[in-house]
């Protein structure tokens, strides 16, 4: 339940101007401070919020400085506020950058403190029982170095380790995972760095988390009285147009084989410290891993994302399914009957039977249609990726979950991004996310896009739905890289199209050519960044958080409208679902969806007032379609043109 916002004494504006005027405590605190109105204006509106106990909307373009907009008014106002990020990156600079600077610019005095999930953290428990067990020589010195460590780490940050490259399968061994975590019957509760990090958090004035542990926490709140973040008066969640993502993953289910696998492996660990010499559950645990094997053949997945249709869980599939299912209850009771079992046992019996409910819960709902009463509509699909094979099940709409475990968590909730809106309204997001009242606010970015930058559509290329696209996108990249000279940033919406056109202009450049895949991302931006001609081709994940500032990023080429991905199971029956419920799937959800996700790769482009550079998009629907001109009112105010030789001009003019 929303709790009743309680009146906080502050100085309001007078005190914010304090701090960021021009000649304010930040001013003193950083040599390189810039004056900005709408910074300002938002730690206003974030105050206001704050002291009416209300939710906010604000939309800050890139340079507005929106982290010190939210953080400064919620530290001055002496609540309890959690910040969560979309990326570990921006979580880390708000912590180790952000965090420090205020701390010796502004009069209050406050304590901060940084949550990961736990899979970031080292568990004691598991290192020890790793070092028991049998390793190749390189596997054990790594071992060692990370025992070591572990003995003066005060937090056992996976990230603190240089020398572990990722991923690692070892570190998955000795991860605080919560499937063998034991809680406060394990030996090493009071050292373990969980419990710190959990006991720094109930102590702080501002933790810093994440959105991935926010919606984990709220899930586990949610089925229970236990909770992992500790409560607060104020809610901030920066980069908030990945939510909906996010939610979407932490209100479904999943089982896999691999799930099923770690179950078998831990239980049999947990057997071998056990006081009994029964065979039954060896043996049941051999039973188990047939088992599992069996049903997840069975299902004989194509590689790749699928709807789970019906059929699907028919026949032989269902009959393997339901004896998986038997095969996890049966451990489950094994495990019950065995006298004094320790907490490790009994943790993986809870775990085969929770498994066991929900791969029953895909049997028992096998025939339902996407929207059953009852409950929010799902989607069930599979994937299989390796040798993973994984059924899940996702809401088709997380708006009602959303809006009772989050937005009614805090008293007052703060939703901020460079990207919220489409063509200057919220309605997107308000409906996704299931705000009924919200205040709003929008600060244009700072920077002049008409001075620093031009758009770039070539109309003569043919429609990206058309054969042959990709090879002549390939040919107007190239074109478009000799007169930038490299120092480009190339955006794709699919892994083929950037493998196809790698391919195509392998050889045929001057300048240093990387692709996504080829380095871990840190490499390939450190690169990016030293390598001033170089041109980096890339993906989704680089579409945001890429933060280049200078020369070495004066192109950003986008190679076609970031529309979702057809074979998406879960978009697939969330734009039925729309449609069902009266609603235009490509104007209610895909137009506007697509138009954050293309601001979003834009904003790679201008990080500075020095910045200068070409946004160029190689879609011509932006300009022969009727929503082209949504999206054109969407993107920041600049020169636009079809013509190479403006292009030319405006490199030139440098």
């Amino acid at each position: 339940m929303r709790r009743t916002p309680r009146q906080v004494e502050t100085d309001g504006d007078a005190a914010l101007a304090a701090v960021f005027g021009p000649r304010g405590l930040l001013s003193s605190a950083l040599a390189d401070f810039e004056y900005r109105p709408a910074q300002l204006q938002m730690a206003q509106a974030v105050e206001r919020a704050m002291a009416a106990g209300e939710t906010l909307l604000a939309e800050a373009g890139t340079g507005t400085g929106k982290t010190l907009a939210y953080l400064v008014p919620a530290i001055l106002s002496g609540r309890k506020t959690v910040v969560a990020t979309g990326t570990k990156t921006l979580q880390d600079q708000l912590f180790f950058k952000d965090v420090p600077l205020l701390a010796s610019a502004l009069p209050r005095k406050f304590v901060a403190s940084l949550m990961k999930g736990r899979s970031n953290y080292l568990c004691r428990r598991n290192l020890r029982r790793s070092l028991t067990e049998t390793h190749t020589r390189p596997q054990r010195q790594t071992l060692l170095k990370i025992q070591a460590w572990s003995a003066t780490s005060a937090r056992g940050d996976r990230a603190e380790l240089t020398f572990l490259p990722e991923p690692d399968p070892l570190w998955d061994d000795i991860a605080a995972w919560s499937e063998t975590c034991v809680g406060t019957s394990c030996e090493d509760y009071d050292a373990c760095f969980l419990t710190r990090m959990r006991q720094e958090a109930g102590a702080a004035d501002l933790v810093i988390v994440n959105h991935h542990l926010l919606l984990a926490d709220a899930v586990l709140r949610d089925g229970s009285q236990f909770q992992v973040i500790p409560s607060y008066d104020v809610l901030v969640l920066d980069e908030a147009h990945l939510l909906e993502d996010v939610a979407t993953d932490f209100f479904g289910v999943e089982i896999s084989n691999l799930r099923v696998e770690r179950l078998v492996r831990d239980a049999h660990r947990e057997w071998t410290n056990a006081p009994t010499e029964d065979r039954s559950i060896p043996s049941q645990l051999s039973r188990l891993a047939e088992a599992s094997l069996r049903f997840f053949q069975m299902l004989d997945l194509p590689e790749g994302m699928r709807r789970l249709r019906p059929e699907a869980l028919e026949g032989n599939c269902r009959e393997t399914g339901r004896e998986l299912v038997q095969a996890l209850h049966l451990l489950h009771d094994l495990v019950q009957a065995v006298p004094g079992k320790p907490e490790g046992l009994l943790h993986c019996a809870r775990r085969a039977r929770e498994q066991a409910g929900i791969l029953q819960g895909f049997f028992d709902s096998a025939g339902e249609p996407p929207d059953t009463p009852g409950g929010p509509p799902m989607v069930r699909w599979s994937e299989r990726r390796g040798r993973g094979v994984f059924l899940r099940s996702s809401p088709l709409d997380v708006s009602a979950d959303f809006r009772r475990t989050i937005l009614e968590s805090a008293d007052a909730v703060i939703l901020t991004s460079a990207t919220l809106s489409t063509a200057g309204r919220f309605d997107f997001l308000r409906s996704r996310l299931g705000i009924l009242e919200a205040r709003e606010f929008h600060a244009a970015s700072p920077f002049d896009y008409a001075r620093q930058a031009i758009l770039y559509i070539p109309r003569h290329l043919p429609d990206p739905r058309r054969p042959g696209f990709v090879e002549a996108a390939a040919e107007e990249i190239r074109g478009i890289l000799e007169i930038s000279q490299g120092r480009a940033l190339v955006l794709f919406t699919s892994l083929d199209a950037m493998e196809t056109t790698h391919r195509l202009l392998q050889g045929r450049l001057p300048f240093p050519l990387m692709v996504q895949g080829q380095a871990p991302r840190t490499e390939l931006l450190d690169r990016f960044r030293e390598e001033v001609a170089s041109v980096l081709l890339a993906t989704r994940s680089f579409w945001q958080g890429v933060d280049v500032v200078g020369e070495a990023l004066s192109c950003v080429i986008v190679h076609k409208l970031p529309f979702g991905f057809p074979g998406d199971p879960v978009l697939e029956a969330r734009l039925e679902y729309i449609q069902q419920q009266g609603g235009d799937p490509f104007w209610d959800y895909q137009v506007p969806s697509a138009i954050i996700t293309l601001r979003q790769g834009l904003g790679r482009l201008i990080r500075s007032e020095q910045d200068r550079g070409a946004l160029c998009i190689l879609d011509s629907r932006l300009l022969t379609r009727r929503y082209g001109s949504v999206f054109l009112e969407s993107l920041p105010s600049c020169p636009v043109t079809s013509s190479p030789e403006d292009l030319q001009r405006f490199f030139a003019a440098r």
